[in-house]
């Protein structure tokens, strides 16, 4: 509508508008005001001719100067009072059928009779009836109203009447004093205008409005191509804000979580409470869909009064530090096992060539074929598995000695235990499984089966660690089963029993459990369970 606004800076744009929008109301509210005033004004006009005449055409002596014939100085004197008393009443006439006049404002500058033609109607017995026309003294309105007898019969009209140029006289000063209102009324836009410009200027601390805008861009780019998440939140956890990382973390839109309450994406959200107490809580550790997150909820001071107005809610995805730090501790085990197993093999080799040394070579033969039963990639995968280096050396050096007694010692594929997911002390844990693993094997080396095997599965997690220790021996008789816990209790044999006790003081310790599983001639399977809230 009007172009040149797109060459304006923004401040014009808001001045310009202003002024403009308050133009337009002050021309139609000053129109409008006008029309009905020069309506009312020609309305006020017409009621009193048009009463006026009304009123003369029922006077007594009027009607009785008509029958008459003759006009009445009386009634002359009545109408000179009635024009004076009303200054906007004109011009009255009296007239009989005749179009004689027998009263006329102006007698001595008229005639004696009418002859314009609008009286015709009234003489015929029309109703009352207003006309605009030009008389001996310029443009009039005139009011016509019949006067009749007593009989109903017309006799005569009366016709009353008043100058229009008045009336134009009166529209002048008008539109005159609506101009003045109109151009005061310019001015104190003029400086409203330029007042609140100068007010959002001062409410915006100097900024430009372009300026805030173009801040406000560069500040959205910078917050989404921050890795970490960020979302703000009003006190009642509604989201204000979140950045292209937390919406994809939280596997949201940017569209739904505006005005969303965070609580309903991530329950373990405590904006609420930091809001509502004004304490910050830091690197507060969860999981937000498989992915480890560590959360910091600050509150926002921005009040005057210095209340809290929200919470801002940072993200720090720890997944990829994890998996990094993973690898480096895979790799930094896997060293220190094949140092551990190239030490072993060197003391292995030694035991083969004492054999040979000494004509033994049947045991020498026997020896090599055990120690096939641990291979170079069961101790990679189980260095893999074991990230805790004192349990992995621990379980290697049982599979090797296991390997010697001709027993194969396995670790199950989906083990995984890291150094941060222990949840109890790592002697302790090294303990409980050396433990199951030495008595499994004694059991193996001591009641000869068909199948000597032994299988080891640990996992952990960080509110759970669940250790699994099976065995193919020949299982715990029935009647020790309930004291196969008690010092000095054992299925191998007198000067036993101190190994299952220990585990079983260990767990009662740390508040988990165990759960026996055992059948004679089949093999004993033992689960121990610790969990973060025991």
């Amino acid at each position: 509508m009007f172009p040149f606004l797109h060459r304006l800076s923004l401040e014009s744009k808001l001045f310009f508008s202003f002024v403009l929008f308050s133009t337009i109301l002050l021309l139609l509210t000053t129109g409008t005001a006008l029309y009905f005033d020069i309506s009312r004004q020609f309305r006020t006009v017409d009621d009193l001719i048009k009463s006026s005449a009304a009123y003369i055409s029922r006077l007594s002596s009027v009607q009785t100067m008509l029958k008459v014939g003759y006009p009445d100085p009386e009634v002359s004197a009545q109408m000179d009072a009635l024009s004076e008393e009303f200054t906007d009443l004109n011009v009255i006439l009296i007239c009989n059928r005749d179009n004689l006049r027998f009263y006329h404002t102006s007698r001595h500058a008229s005639g004696d009779s009418l002859v314009d033609g609008e009286e015709t109607a009234i003489l015929q017995g029309s109703e009352p009836y207003i006309t605009t026309g030009y008389g001996t003294q310029g443009m009039q309105r005139r009011a016509f109203h019949a006067v009749t007898d007593s009989g109903g019969q017309v006799i005569g009209y009366v016709m009353t009447s008043t100058f229009t140029s008045g009336i134009f006289a009166h529209i002048r000063g008008l539109l005159l004093y609506f101009f003045l209102l109109l151009c005061v009324s310019f001015l104190v836009a003029l400086m409203l205008s330029r007042g609140i410009v100068a007010l959002l200027r001062r409410s915006l601390q100097g900024y430009h409005p372009l300026e805030l805008l173009d801040l406000y861009r560069r500040q959205g780019t910078v917050l989404n191509a921050m890795e970490d998440g960020i979302v703000a939140t009003n006190s009642q956890g509604e989201i204000l804000f979140a950045n292209s990382a937390a919406c994809h973390l939280l596997g949201q839109q940017a569209q739904q979580l505006q005005e969303s309450s965070l609580k309903d994406t991530f329950p373990d959200s405590t904006c609420i409470q930091v809001a509502a107490s004004g304490k910050a809580i830091h690197n507060h550790s969860c999981v937000i869909h498989d992915h480890s997150v560590l959360t910091t909820e600050i509150p926002i001071y921005t009040h005057p009064s210095g209340t809290c107005s929200g919470v801002l809610t940072i993200f720090h995805d720890k997944t990829e530090m994890r998996k990094l730090s993973d690898e480096l501790s895979g790799t930094k085990n896997m060293l220190d096992t094949l140092r551990f197993f190239n030490h072993e093999f060197m003391n292995k080799l030694h035991i083969i060539l004492g054999y040979l040394q000494t004509g033994e070579t049947q045991k020498a033969i026997t020896f090599i074929m055990n120690t096939s039963l641990i291979s170079s990639q069961a101790i990679r995968e189980t260095a893999n598995c074991i990230r805790v280096s004192a349990l992995c050396a621990l379980i290697i050096g049982k599979m090797m000695h296991a390997a010697e007694l001709g027993i194969r010692l396995t670790v199950t594929p989906d083990s995984c235990c890291m150094d941060g997911d222990l949840l109890l002390n790592e002697s302790d844990f090294v303990t409980i499984v050396g433990n199951l693993l030495e008595n499994a094997i004694e059991e193996l080396d001591l009641h000869p089966t068909e199948i000597k095997e032994i299988h080891l599965g640990i996992y952990c997690r960080s509110d759970c660690n669940v250790i699994v220790c099976e065995d193919t021996g020949s299982g715990i008789p029935e009647t020790l089963q309930p004291h196969i816990f008690q010092q000095g209790i054992s299925s191998k044999g007198e000067n036993r029993g101190l190994g299952l006790c220990l585990v079983e003081q260990l767990v009662t310790k740390y508040n988990g459990t165990i759960d026996l599983l055992t059948e004679t001639g089949a093999g004993t399977c033992f689960t121990i369970t610790f969990t973060k809230e025991a």
